[in-house]
C-alpha cells in the first residue's frame, strides 16, 4: 500500500533501498504522482530489480502531512 511506503520512509533514512517487488510497484505509483525522487534499476552483477528513494517533494511531504506520519522528510 502507497501509504505505508511513506509511513516508512518518515521512520527512516534517506537514500533508502527497496527490494520488494511490490514496494517496486508502490515506488513507481508514488513517483509518477510527483510524491517522491526514485531511481529504478538492476543491482550489479545479481540484476535483481530495486529502487532507491532520494527525495521527498513538496507534494509528497504535504501527502505525509495528511496521512499523520508527520513532516521529518
Amino acid at each position: 500500500m502507497t501509504q505505508e511506503i511513506l509511513k516508512r520512509l518518515v521512520d527512516g533514512a534517506l537514500p533508502m533501498q527497496f527490494f520488494a517487488p511490490s514496494d517496486i510497484e508502490d515506488l513507481q505509483v508514488l513517483r509518477g504522482a510527483g510524491y517522491l525522487e526514485v531511481s529504478f534499476g538492476p543491482l550489479e552483477q545479481s540484476h535483481q530489480a530495486f529502487a532507491m528513494v532520494t527525495g521527498v517533494t513538496p507534494l509528497g511531504r504535504a501527502a505525509i502531512r495528511y496521512f499523520g506520519y508527520g513532516t521529518r522528510h
